[in-house]
């Protein structure tokens, strides 16, 4: 098959040898500038995938698309898939595809392809590597760094952040011996990121404006430290991080010398590091779709499996990606069927709302989580005003008492941002929320409330009568799979997010999701009429103010 190839190319005038030890085809191209040696090379599951073609000499050419050991990237593979039923005309175009390159280079017609490329040009030759918590602020600013292995750093706003990320992301304490050290995160607009070798083509990127914060951070970290470029490449930010070590000649970095230092260090080169981005726009843009706005700030009263559920929805929504969970319960063996969080949180007591959180942040470690071990109505009776300060509460405490405090505390304006209040009912046959977005006014109170003041919109008669409890236990609970509490809680986000949350008006709504009614309907409950026809998964938005 090789030598067929190797015929073939022959056949359409491409100048080539058939190397029969290696299996390989020596090709030769001819540009107006140039002469060039290309290797092709085949696959282990050739012609399942396209030849591979090498160049011997790029003669100092800027090429893209081109890797380490000087493979030319001539296809797309997740465009376009080789057709081993034409697999000597593909051979062809290989050789057609790498000549264009080489043509295009010569003439630097493609030079905005090398920029694009900069990243992957930077990480091919890097000595080390960051995991980067950004906060998503690209101003100029100072940073946060811990070295844990060698040339192996972690990068944030705070130490707290980092050693929240030893423990949630690697399940490790903070290295006795890491020391926690300055960086410095600069912005440098739109640059050209090509041909950067030594420290003086890192200085000559760095805006004007910028160069002080530069040469004090290199004075207080006694002329070395990790620098994060964000730069504009034309097509998108990207963030490039690298380590400067000046030598200094036993003379102390100072204000007064830093720039001739800089300029006796000019011709000395820098360590490249790769970056692990672990940035919640980038998460959501480079793992999602990008429409991630992460607009809101959110307080969670309620760290249970229903609350459990809606952290994670609304921060996979875009939502939101600064939470505050509030509760005061421990996890325990009897959540673990129906909660985010499982069994390695049992070994010691600890509350749902811390448990919650590193579960979070395992899964975002640059998100903003924070926990408060408290009682709901210590927040309620006494720091309402702390309430006030998130955009959005959410409130799945499964206690009706509670649930009418809040909307009472809604009515009389001591809490007056957005409020949205979910529950569910026995086996889950039916889950509801109510999403209060502005005054509680006479519409909203009479759609809520009956007249003996219990919630209007529940699906059973009477959910006492289907709770459980088992033998020697004091407490009953509601009955419902873990399944079932997802499905509600992802229905409801999904509907909330596009018909409410969207709009720019603000009003009142209630949610009714229906579980299992078929199976209730069978087991003879007692079902309210208003709802006993309805079919599984039958879901209703209703506005509640006055219209």
């Amino acid at each position: 098959m090789h030598k067929d190839v190797y015929e073939y190319l022959v056949e359409s005038g491409i100048s080539c040898e058939y190397m029969e030890k290696e299996k390989q085809i020596k090709i030769f191209i001819q540009t107006e500038g140039n002469q060039y040696e290309l290797r092709m090379k085949f696959p282990q599951y050739y012609p399942y995938e396209f030849p591979e073609i090498y160049i011997e000499d790029q003669k100092e050419l800027c090429v893209p698309h081109l890797y380490t050991d000087n493979k030319l990237c001539l296809y797309d593979t997740n465009e376009v898939l080789p057709n081993p039923e034409r697999y000597r005309e593909e051979a062809l175009e290989s050789v057609r595809r790498a000549k264009d390159l080489l043509a295009s280079s010569e003439k630097q017609e493609n030079i905005i392809d090398y920029q694009i490329e900069a990243i992957s040009f930077w990480d091919a030759k890097v000595a080390g590597k960051i995991d980067y918590l950004g906060s998503g602020n690209t101003d100029t600013h100072l940073l946060w760094s811990c070295e844990w292995l060698d040339d192996w750093f972690v990068v944030a706003d705070t130490q707290d952040k980092i050693e929240e990320f030893f423990d949630n992301s690697y399940g490790l304490q903070k290295p006795k011996n890491a020391i926690f050290k300055k960086a410095l995160f600069i912005n440098i607009g739109i640059s050209v990121l090509m041909h950067l070798y030594t420290i003086q083509d890192i200085h000559d990127l760095i805006p004007q404006k910028e160069l002080s914060k530069f040469y004090s951070f290199l004075v207080s970290n006694q002329g070395e430290g990790l620098i994060i470029l964000c730069a504009d490449n034309g097509f998108g930010s990207c963030l490039l991080a690298l380590k400067i070590n000046l030598l200094s000649n036993g003379i102390k970095p100072s204000h007064r010398n830093i720039k001739g230092m800089l300029v006796a260090n000019k011709s000395r080169k820098f360590k490249r590091l790769k970056l692990k981005n672990f940035e919640m726009k980038r998460l959501f843009t480079r793992g999602g779709d990008g429409s991630a706005a992460f607009d809101k700030k959110c307080l969670l009263i309620g760290c249970g499996s229903i609350g459990s559920y809606v952290s994670k929805a609304i921060i996979d929504t875009g939502i939101t990606d600064n939470i505050t969970l509030l509760d005061n319960d421990n996890l325990n063996i009897e959540n673990l069927a129906r909660h985010l969080c499982g069994s390695q949180y049992l070994l010691f007591p600890k509350p749902k709302s811390e448990v919650l959180k590193s579960e979070l942040l395992k899964h975002y470690p640059a998100m903003k989580c924070n926990s408060i071990v408290g009682n709901a109505w210590e927040y309620l009776l006494n720091h309402c005003c702390l309430i006030n300060d998130f955009d959005i509460i959410w409130v799945c405490v499964g206690n009706t008492v509670i649930e009418k405090k809040i909307i009472q505390l809604i009515k009389e304006k001591v809490i007056h941002k957005e409020c949205i209040i979910l529950w569910v009912e026995p086996y889950l046959i039916a889950g509801h929320a109510l999403i209060l977005q502005k005054e509680i006014d006479e519409s909203t109170e009479k759609s809520i409330f009956d007249v003996n003041g219990a919630f209007n919109n529940n699906v059973l008669n009477d959910s006492k009568e289907y709770l459980k409890s088992e033998a020697g236990c004091q407490s009953a609970y509601a009955p419902y799979a873990g399944f079932e509490a997802q499905k509600f809680v992802l229905d409801f986000l999904d509907v909330y997010y596009r018909k409410v949350y969207s709009k720019e008006e603000k009003h009142n709504y209630e949610f009714t999701w229906i579980g299992k009614m078929k199976w209730a309907r069978q087991k003879k409950f007692n079902i309210k009429s208003k709802w006993r026809a309805k079919e599984d998964r039958f879901m209703e938005l209703k506005r509640i103010d006055n219209q």
